[in-house]
């Protein structure tokens, strides 16, 4: 008997999205498969179109929980004896879990490669690198596998259950966005590979979780918050992952980073994302006690030094040459 492989649906008020996604895991070449939606609290009728599929369990989240928490609910229901974390607005090929499973190792996550809706002819990218402060970072757009993979994008996040249980799962403190970063960081610290599966393909439109379903796509009302919670996480994850006194000096380097960035986004008269930023700095003051908490768990376990772990990031700030893009693009 081939293992169970759990494929587990984040969804919140991803209706346009679903119909397009459910049916390509339901026409999957590898059969051992449970479907698990996690239904952040919808309101657009994705409800009453799971109801048409008698063999999808269905968690019926009584509020948004963002993605971490929805995402830990249902692998804690899920009886396979593998997890795949894909997001609603994916839709693979027929080949993509039985390509992941030949790819598999122990001890290892798996990310699929994941080729962009709006351009299909794109190679695609599997994982993706960070830099010294944690925020994404790939090498070349135009080679994506010259990219050191250091995290799997949550989108599509393929781990053994009981690995995923041995990491701590998401760290449910971050509600959405880094918390793919941070398992795979903690993956890396305990010893665990991120491997790419090139040959596991599916399109993926990006946003749609985040968003919600199509109709909203048009006017991305989600922009400050995004910003906010990248920054406050980002921070979060510096603080938990890195060892003393690593963590500090580059908590210190970000921080003079960021109020540089404020005194320009002062000059634009961007008060919004400032706002963002000095919010995120308060969240992680206030919730100081149990970010340490957590850390002691991650740095008890740790397997490797941060002399070992800096060699799979990029020494770079991977935000300088999008920070135009923040100054310049209109947000509601």
């Amino acid at each position: 008997m081939k293992p169970k492989i759990s494929v587990i649906v984040l969804n919140y008020n991803g209706l346009n999205f679903l119909k397009k996604c459910i049916p390509t895991i339901q026409k999957q070449t590898y059969k051992n498969i449970e479907i698990i939606v996690s239904d952040n609290h919808s309101n657009d009728g994705s409800l009453n179109y799971l109801t048409k599929f008698s063999k999808i369990v269905v968690i019926k989240n009584n509020k948004n929980f963002g993605y971490s928490k929805a995402n830990n609910l249902a692998a804690k229901k899920a009886t396979g004896d593998f997890l795949f974390f894909l997001n609603n607005d994916t839709e693979l090929f027929v080949d993509a879990v039985e390509n992941l499973m030949k790819c598999y190792k122990e001890r290892s996550i798996m990310t699929a490669r994941q080729i962009p809706v709006w351009n299909k002819k794109y190679y695609g990218s599997s994982g993706a690198g960070i830099d010294i402060f944690g925020y994404p970072y790939v090498e070349d757009q135009n080679n994506p596998r010259k990219t050191r993979v250091f995290y799997a994008d949550g989108a599509m996040f393929f781990i053994k259950k009981k690995d995923f249980v041995d990491l701590g799962m998401f760290d449910e403190a971050l509600f959405i966005f880094q918390e793919d970063i941070d398992l795979s960081w903690r993956a890396h610290l305990f010893g665990y590979k991120i491997i790419s599966c090139w040959e596991a393909k599916l399109y993926h439109h990006s946003g749609g979780t985040v968003l919600g379903g199509s109709n909203n796509l048009k006017k991305y009302t989600t922009s400050y918050l995004r910003r906010y919670l990248n920054e406050k996480n980002t921070i979060r994850n510096i603080l938990k992952n890195y060892s003393f006194p690593l963590g500090i000096l580059v908590l210190a380097i970000l921080l003079i980073a960021h109020c540089f960035e404020i005194v320009v986004l002062t000059l634009f008269g961007k008060w919004k994302v400032i706002q963002c930023y000095l919010k995120a700095y308060c969240w992680n003051i206030t919730h100081l006690g149990n970010t340490l908490s957590f850390r002691k768990y991650v740095q008890r376990r740790r397997r490797i030094s941060d002399i070992e772990l800096i060699k799979k990031m990029y020494w770079t700030y991977a935000k300088l040459h999008m920070f135009s893009v923040i100054l310049f693009v209109n947000r509601e």
